[in-house]
């Protein structure tokens, strides 16, 4: 009996075994040649065939970066069936050779292995660059429509008791004037001047004087403000007008005899190793003031929002103090390798950003 029993079992270990999907491609890549830029997106199909004995299932088929997209045959494909990939490549403002790749995984029994690398397939070609535009050719490419900013954003740096004043640039490209109407500002930004009264006439550059105040702004670290131009440009009527600040803390205050805070914390990064999708991943630094003066944690933030979560024990160390700061890693938003961030904001003149990380590999 048990000779039978162990018959049927090898019999149909035999039968799994030799029926198994086998991916198999005509091409495995895609050249097209020369493109223009301006010409559109342009899409490759690469075909294959399941030369196995049992259905072919694409199980992922992943683009390596944000310039390629992918569509594909995502019905099993019988034995013998033809299935496809299309990638598609969008050349505008990318200009001269290209090579992109697209990761594909599939039911076949190999990749059951997680150490066996995906099937890859390639695309590649060269943009022609298109001619420049009346807005490339004058400087003020920046924005939408036909009144256009010189440049996109202001980047600063600030201590927290300074302020900075700007001009903000644009050139109105229309045949007709451009009305300016209200402009919306936040209370830490203002306007100081202007160089017209309420239109910009058909040709005309203008310019508004504005004036950030990091003293107002109450806050710390890499911040991302805006303002808001309202217009009757017929394009793009409201303007949005960028604001990239980073505000540190002015330190001198302090004397050469000051009792300072010192942070310390017990590692700066945390690996969590491979884990499955779903858990959390938990874990907490230890953060000690050496100083002989208070430490405070201003600011906490975290590259990834919604995934990183903390809870520190208190923001004011007393000298000589421990406290811990608990941090989950929620890996059911995430997928593959992860490189989370924490910036700590204090006010100890020497570690006044402080980054901790926390990194691993979420696979299924």
């Amino acid at each position: 009996m048990k000779s039978i029993k162990l018959t049927i079992a090898l019999t149909f270990a035999v039968l799994l075994a030799a029926a198994q999907p086998q991916l198999t491609f005509e091409s495995t890549s895609y050249d097209f040649g020369n493109i223009k830029e301006e010409g559109g997106k342009v899409t490759g199909r690469f075909i294959f065939t399941n030369t196995g004995n049992s259905d072919l299932i694409l199980k992922s088929v992943r683009p390596s970066c944000g310039c390629t997209a992918a569509d594909y045959t995502k019905t099993p494909v019988a034995p013998g069936e033809k299935g496809f990939i299309d990638a598609t490549y969008d050349p505008y403002n990318r200009p001269g050779g290209f090579t992109k790749n697209i990761r594909v995984t599939t039911n076949e029994p190999k990749f059951n292995d997680d150490k066996v690398p995906p099937t890859v397939i390639y695309i590649k070609g060269f943009v022609e660059r298109r001619p420049p535009t009346i807005f490339e050719q004058s400087g003020f490419n920046a924005g939408r429509g036909m009144m256009r900013f010189r440049k996109p954003e202001i980047n600063l740096r600030l201590r927290n008791t300074e302020s900075h004043t700007d001009t903000v640039k644009f050139k109105n490209f229309n045949t007709r004037a451009v009305k300016i109407g209200r402009l919306e500002l936040p209370k830490y930004i203002t306007e100081v001047s202007r160089s017209f009264e309420n239109t910009i006439a058909p040709d005309e550059i203008g310019f508004i004087v504005l004036k950030y105040d990091a003293t107002q702004r109450n806050d710390w670290g890499k911040l991302h403000d805006h303002i808001l131009i309202n217009t009757d440009d017929t394009i793009e009527e409201k303007k949005i007008f960028k604001y990239e600040v980073e505000i540190i803390e002015d330190f001198s205050y302090l004397k050469p005899n000051s009792k300072l805070p010192l942070f310390f914390v017990n590692r700066n990064e945390y690996n969590f190793g491979r884990i499955k999708p779903g858990e959390k991943v938990e874990y907490s630094y230890e953060i000690t003031n050496n100083g002989e003066a208070d430490l405070i944690v201003r600011k906490i933030t975290t590259n990834y929002d919604y995934v990183i979560t903390w809870k520190l024990e208190s923001y004011t160390i007393k000298p000589k103090q421990t406290v811990k700061l608990n941090v989950t890693f929620d890996t059911s938003k995430r997928r593959g390798k992860q490189n989370g961030m924490l910036t700590l904001t204090t006010n100890d003149p020497a570690n006044s950003s402080i980054v901790l990380r926390i990194f691993g590999d979420i696979q299924p």
